[in-house]
């Protein structure tokens, strides 16, 4: 033994006699074993899912080195089985990569659709809610025609009384002027019944071309907010105090105010935009206002302020939202 080596040799008897054909066989070979057990230890640390493998592996390389010792026959069995060790490990590694890749491609696919379906659920929402919209707006046209017509036959009728009442009028008018020739005593008397029947023709004569403006203003367009700017007002009584709010087309929320500052604003923002102001009135259903407050509240504004009536359209009062 050398000086601060270890001698390793199982039977330095048997070396010794050896020694003229193997002087160093023995020595070469527990290196060589000594490397591979060096070498294994490592694959097992790298790759823990290979180790009983490698286990059976190095129990062969244990049996072919100490077989190793008596022939040097055994040295191909042992490189030949280390090869088949080393090309197991390179196949589970390749297997194992294969299996990274793999779930790699299936999680890309799942956050692939993933991200579809949140787009569909996304697309679904804003489809629901652009429905919902179309409803309440084909509603809202439906009551708005309903209310139209009923006015227009309102002032059919009307129309057709007016006209029925002139000609009982002229009719009147008629046996008058005929009695005034056949009762000359009378003439003083049925002068003044022609007057006051002359009167009443031309009150009623105004009321039937008001009537008559009125249903010509029928066929006139619709009033409509599109490409104008809105001001949307409501109006309610609570109790005996009457509550007026006000929202501009820039605003979020109604502001509260009275009747002077409701004028006020509206006659700048009239004096603004001309022709271009849309005042949108709102009765709420439960607003507790008579019909009479409710229309003439309406028809002030609308006369004022509203493009459509300053254009000379008809005044139209806009349903609770």
């Amino acid at each position: 033994m050398e000086e601060g080596f270890v001698d390793l040799r199982g039977n330095l008897k048997t070396a010794s006699e050896d020694s003229s054909f193997w002087p160093s066989f023995t020595d070469i070979m527990m290196v060589v074993v000594m490397i591979f057990m060096i070498a294994s230890t490592v694959l097992v640390l790298r790759n823990w899912d290979l180790v009983r493998e490698l286990r059976a592996t190095i129990l062969a390389e244990q049996e072919a080195a100490e077989k190793a010792r008596f022939a040097t026959e055994t040295r191909a069995t042992f490189e030949e089985q280390l090869d088949l060790a080393r090309r197991k490990i390179i196949e589970l590694r390749d297997r194992l990569l294969q299996s990274e890749e793999t779930n790699q491609a299936r999680t890309r696919q799942l956050n692939r659709q993933e991200q579809r379906l949140l787009a569909l659920q996304a697309e679904s929402q804003q489809l629901t809610a652009n429905l919902e919209q179309a409803r309440l707006e084909a509603r809202r046209s439906r009551d708005e025609l309903e209310q139209t017509q009923a006015e227009a036959k309102q002032l059919v009728d009307i129309r057709d009384s007016l006209q029925t009442r002139l000609q009982q009028l002229q009719e009147e008018m008629a046996t008058l002027e005929q009695r005034s020739v056949e009762q000359s005593m009378a003439m003083a008397e049925a002068q003044q019944q022609r007057v006051q029947s002359e009167q009443q023709l031309v009150s009623l004569q105004g009321e039937y071309d008001d009537i008559r403006i009125k249903y010509e203003k029928l066929i006139m367009p619709a009033r409509s907010p599109s490409g104008k700017h809105v001001v949307a007002v409501r109006y309610w009584k609570e109790g005996e105090y009457y509550q007026i709010r006000l929202k501009d087309a820039d605003e979020e929320q109604y502001q509260a105010v009275s009747r002077e500052q409701l004028h006020t604003r509206l006659t700048e923002l009239r004096d603004q935009y001309g022709g271009k102001l849309y005042v949108k009135v709102i009765i709420p259903d439960d607003s507790e206002l008579s019909y009479s407050e409710a229309w003439g509240f309406t028809f002030d504004l609308l006369n004022k302020y509203d493009y459509y009536h300053q254009d000379g359209g008809e005044a139209e009062t806009t349903a609770a939202e």
